[in-house]
């Protein structure tokens, strides 16, 4: 029985022009496409960061696309020796299988769905890949596996991956599908249930449900071959069976009664022959009917080389729209790779029919108002790669909005990492109401006053814990943060706490067993051990209460302005200003602290033992025991350098990184720098002051604690690897030294930007760190999304030109060069930037311009004109 033909006219039903519809030749009757220029694709090399720390592969995805197949290697030193499938690593030669589903850039075990490793004869073992003869371009991937002889082959459209395996004269043709493939040695994800079915004797279909940060992460998946295979092994569990059909399709989850299955391999005998077997692979977050649905919407039939080319086509459709003059082959390199990574997500995330699985796992029809999405990494993103959307693409940006605000209604909840139509509850506070905001404050007239009350509802609702709303909607009861529904992990107390204390205590987290000795424990139940790095979720959290006023202003409810307004300065309580006691770390003032709440009086928490450090220098004494420094219970000291994971009061760094993290009141951390946080108005002592905790920043020493492995690409103790700093190096554009923006990006884009295999400082983090670097290239940046303000760094070209709605805007840097990083003069539209340094997202419109003139004298650099 060979392919299995349906007759579908199924509406694609994309309401936005950012989202695209399967890629065919099909053009009904239309005027054909102009066929683009394929010329810039050259300057995009998806290696980059596949070593180092970036964490990115080389898939060859189509823009937005939902599938994205790609080589997963085995590292046989992980997993306490044992080995195991790892994710893509350059360095690593051993290939595990090639899975369909990817994560770009997060450094996670998630997804890696549904691995298919040709073979031939018993040879079943992690394979040797000929790295010297890899090949990775944007819509195509290759590699030869040297002890099968096998050249397997990769591409895809949006929603069907299509593998080639051309195998030698003379041997059996065989290809394993694992159904489990799970990266357990890094992450610990794991198969909860697998259910697969023959469905004719060249298909095969299956589902699996899994865990790690998404805890019931579902995916179905449909492929067809391009011959019959002869033999059908299936092994369930490491036993052969003879059944057709194993697991659950039906998976319910949670209070699922029936026994899952969570371990299906089965194996394929195409036999001898001279033809390449060529499989072609679709998923569904919908079910198996779905997945068959999107493979046969495909008219490509089983031409792999025409699926390449139209992925390039498409490709270049999407970056020819940016141009650039000037500068060096490498830094076209870096720019349109970066472009290249803020396409893979979000991606579409829905069948050609419209249907697509809801937050709550529910399946839904889309009404074509908008498309879903998946992969919002909103953490991250919400900084740079958001906001960047809003400028080159309006109607996405737009529909990302609409998106999340339909992922409360099935959810109930905002996410803040969603990932497969699934809550993680990964990272700080809640990111979405950041994106919303800024969308809908850069667009308003594309809102009605009613998505404007949707989404303040659903900003609320996130911004505050309810536990009624999780016994309502029968949410998985909670036991732990790994165990139990990761909307509770979304909807957490910290911003009761702030509320209620003006701040989030350090000791919640704590009941009286737990906390350091002479540390009151206010644990009261367990959803309060989720009330952990304060500091972090309270400056965070502060920031996305501002954006929520910004909401609530447009939805005309002044109420909860006014109440959103009081919560955003919530930072200020956290700033202990103390220069008596700083001034050795650089001339800092002070920095964000943790607060105890100690028989109702708050009280600044302490973090390492003070005989560990010298006390006129501030340095950490060379022969002291670190980890015995660190504990709590012997703290009688705050050391700024203290870096932390997760946990304990800051995310992924230490103070020197999150003390910044005031974008939306500038003046007032200005204010709380200067010792008067209740000033009227930021006097020339603040001011001083702001600019010299700056300075304290970037001139700090680097290697006082480096035992957190997210902190990297230091510039003192800026972290150019991971996201919480991103803006810090403009913020002397609000000083009387701005020229120092110009240096300290420029320092940041040579040194942690490199067009090699571990060219990237920090995990690429599905996009935030190539826009970064994309914003960084263009020479302006918005410190504080949700207020359509820009701000001025260092251009890189001498002519830039990007999107926007209705045409292009243009980036000139005259007198460019390596030397001249400096801004001598900058001009909008012709007309002087705002205090020299600013200009709006208004002024960002077709046939606009941003015009630099370039200087190598610092003496002649721009100043400010207040």
């Amino acid at each position: 029985m060979l392919s299995r033909v349906l007759s579908l006219s199924l509406p694609v039903l994309f309401a936005m022009s950012g989202c695209h519809s399967d890629s065919s030749n099909d053009t009904d009757g239309k005027q054909p496409i102009p066929t683009p220029d394929l010329t810039v694709l050259k300057y995009v090399d998806t290696l980059i960061g596949t070593d180092g720390l970036g964490n990115v592969n080389p898939s060859p995805v189509m823009p937005e696309g939902m599938i994205q197949p790609s080589p997963d290697n085995w590292n046989p030193n992980s997993w306490d020796g044992k080995g195991s499938p790892s994710d893509y690593h350059h360095h690593l030669d051993q290939l595990s299988g090639f899975s369909t589903t990817h994560i770009s850039g997060a450094g996670k075990g998630d997804l890696n769905d549904f691995a298919f490793l040709p073979y031939t004869g018993f040879n079943t073992n992690p394979v040797t890949m000929d790295k010297a003869h890899e090949v990775a371009e944007v819509g195509y991937y290759s590699v030869d596996l040297i002890e099968t002889g096998i050249k397997a082959e990769l591409t895809a459209t949006d929603r069907v991956a299509f593998h080639r395996y051309n195998f030698k004269e003379g041997v059996s043709r065989k290809v394993r599908v694992d159904l489990q493939h799970e990266l357990l040695e890094q992450y610990g994800n794991h198969s909860r249930s697998i259910y697969y079915r023959k469905v004719a004797d060249n298909a095969i279909a299956g589902a699996r449900t899994s865990n790690e940060w998404a805890q019931w992460q579902t995916v179905y998946f449909y492929a067809e071959f391009s011959e019959p295979f002869i033999e059908h092994s299936l092994f369930v569990e490491g036993r052969e069976t003879s059944r057709t059909e194993v697991g659950l399709e039906n998976y319910a989850g949670y209070g699922e009664t029936r026994t899952p299955v969570r371990d299906v391999k089965t194996h394929l005998n195409f036999g001898e022959g001279s033809a390449p077997i060529t499989v072609k692979i679709a998923i569904s977050g919908t079910g198996i009917d779905g997945a068959i649905k999107n493979l046969d919407a495909d008219n490509n039939g089983w031409d792999f080389d025409a699926v390449v080319l139209q992925s390039k086509e498409e490709w270049a459709r999407v970056l020819g729209q940016y141009t650039v003059t000037g500068a060096s082959e490498a830094d076209k390199t870096m720019y349109y790779t970066s472009l290249y990574r803020t396409y893979i997500a979000p991606f579409v995330y829905q069948d050609v029919d419209g249907h697509y699985r809801g937050m709550d796992g529910k399946i839904y029809q889309n009404d074509g108002s908008f498309t879903n999405m998946s992969v919002y990494s909103m953490w991250d993103t919400f900084r740079t790669a958001h906001p960047l959307k809003t400028i080159v693409d309006k109607k996405q940006a737009i529909n990302y909005a609409r998106d999340l605000l339909n992922k409360a209604k099935t959810g109930g909840v905002l996410p803040k990492w969603e990932l497969h139509s699934d809550y993680t509850g990964e990272m700080v506070g809640y990111p979405a109401v950041s994106v919303i905001a800024d969308v809908m404050v850069k667009y308003p007239e594309a809102f009605t006053q009613d998505e404007f009350k949707a989404a303040l509802a659903a900003a609320d609702i996130a911004a505050n814990f309810d536990e009624q709303i999780a016994i309502d909607a029968g949410w998985v009861p909670y036991r732990d943060p790994w165990n139990g529904d990761k909307r509770f992990t979304v909807m957490t107390r910290h911003g009761q706490y702030a509320e209620q204390y003006g701040f989030v205590p350090a000791n919640v987290k704590w009941d009286q067993t737990a906390a350091p000795s002479g540390i009151d424990g206010l644990k009261q139940d367990k959803y309060d051990e989720l009330v952990n790095e304060s500091v972090s979720y309270g400056l965070e959290n502060a920031y996305y209460d501002w954006c929520i006023a910004q909401i609530a202003k447009m939805a005309g409810n002044q109420a909860q302005y006014e109440r959103y307004m009081a919560r955003s300065s919530a930072y200020q309580q956290y700033f202990d200003y103390d220069p008596a006691e700083y001034s050795k770390y650089g001339g800092a003032t002070g920095f964000m602290r943790p607060i105890y709440l100690q028989g109702g009086v708050a009280e600044f928490a302490n973090n390492l033992d003070a005989s560990c450090v010298d006390q006129t220098t501030g340095e950490l004494i060379e022969a002291s025991d670190f980890d015995a420094c660190k504990d709590l219970n012997k703290a009688t000291m705050f050391w700024p350098y203290r870096a932390e994971h997760r946990g304990e009061n800051y995310t992924e760094g230490n103070t020197w990184q999150w003390t910044w993290f005031v974008p939306h009141d500038i003046d007032g951390l200005k204010k709380a720098m200067g010792g008067e946080p209740d000033a009227k108005a930021v006097s020339a002592h603040a001011e001083t002051s702001f600019l010299a905790n700056l300075n304290a920043l970037f001139t700090a020493a680097p290697n006082a604690d480096t035992s957190q492995g997210d902190m990297t690409g230091y510039i003192g103790q800026f972290i150019m690897g991971n996201e919480p700093d991103h803006h810090v190096p403009y913020l002397y554009n609000w000083t009387t030294e701005p020229w120092k923006t110009q240096e300290y990006v420029h320092q940041a884009v040579t040194r942690f930007f490199q067009p090699i295999k571990d060219g990237l400082i920090g995990n690429e983090d599905v996009g935030q760190m190539s826009a970064w670097y994309v914003m960084a290239a263009l020479g302006f940046y918005q410190v504080t999304p949700a207020d359509p303000t820009y701000t001025i760094g260092r251009p890189i070209f001498d002519i830039a030109t990007i999107p926007v709605e209705g045409g292009q805007f243009t980036i000139i840097a005259e007198n460019n060069s390596v030397d001249n990083i400096y801004v001598q003069s900058a001009t909008i539209n012709g007309q002087p930037l705002t205090d020299a340094f600013f200009f709006q997202h208004h002024d960002i419109k077709p046939g606009g311009e941003l015009r630099f003139v370039m200087t190598g004298n610092k003496e002649e650099a721009l100043k400010p004109s207040h």
